[in-house]
């Protein structure tokens, strides 16, 4: 196939996957099957304390201006209305921070560890009152999240220099891999279910209680959960927020009940 037929065939082929919004890749994490062992656990709405950074956000506007005066029907200048790109730097939580991923993060994880753990009794602090007898609490930390890698630049600078070099645009076929590595505490702590109640307290930005677990002897694990994705180069970015929470849902679940079965 000769370069001027290969080009537009190489440029639509470009353009289909260039323009594939984020899926997840890998595979999913493994939690060993259900051992049986009946355990009644409370997973606290997550905490962060991560530090503010400034980002950079390009938004889009539509412009139009306004009628000459002449009758002739310019707008916005010569062509009529235009639309314009505006970029504004941000101070803002990292994703992983931001309070309403950490309600659905929470939400999600609650009934993750429900499924993969039947024979466990797994509530969010709302029901901690009613519990009696043994009882572990886990307590989650978000510490802030990084894009630990990427190969981003490369297919974007390829696809700069393949508008000159058609040759170049079969790098964009395959799709951008990014890896996104989340960093936290997570914490154990074996409490009496009737001792709950005094226990509990309520922060306005949280969804539900958290627990006063001062005194209480815990099991602390940092980590640092990678979840990785796929995503065109010129694709919807918008899709991908929902794909990174699938992903780190999944192995935040698989962290949970490892500290919860880990031996004293």
């Amino acid at each position: 196939m000769s370069p001027p037929r290969a080009l537009p065939f190489i440029l639509l082929l470009t353009c289909a996957s260039g323009c594939a919004t984020a899926k997840l890749a890998g595979r999913p994490s493994e939690t060993p099957p259900d051992p049986g062992v009946a355990r009644v656990v409370v997973i606290e709405p997550l905490f962060e304390l991560a530090d503010f950074r400034v980002s950079r956000r390009t938004e889009y506007a539509n412009v139009g201006g306004l009628s000459s005066g002449m009758g002739l029907g310019y707008r916005g200048g010569l062509y009529g209305p235009s639309t314009v790109a505006v970029t504004r730097e941000v101070r803002e939580k990292p994703f992983f921070a931001r309070p309403h991923i950490l309600t659905e993060v929470h939400r999600r994880v609650l009934r993750e560890v429900q499924r993969r753990r039947p024979s466990w009794r797994v509530t969010s602090t709302s029901g901690a009152a009613q519990l009696s007898g043994p009882v572990t609490v886990v307590r989650t930390v978000i510490d802030g999240d990084e894009v630990s890698a990427t190969d981003r630049p490369l297919k974007s600078l390829a696809f700069g220099f393949g508008l000159l070099l058609w040759p170049l645009q079969f790098i964009n076929i395959d799709p951008v891999h990014e890896t996104v590595r989340v960093f936290g505490i997570i914490e154990r702590f074996p409490v009496i279910g009737e001792d709950l109640g005094p226990r509990l307290v309520r922060y306005p930005q949280q969804p539900d209680f958290a627990i006063n677990l001062s005194g209480i002897q815990q099991l602390r694990r940092e980590f640092g959960l990678d979840v990785a994705y796929d995503e065109g180069l010129l694709a919807d970015e918008t899709p991908r927020g929902q794909v990174l929470v699938d992903g780190f849902v999944d192995r935040l679940a698989s962290a949970t009940i490892a500290l919860v079965e880990e031996p004293p």
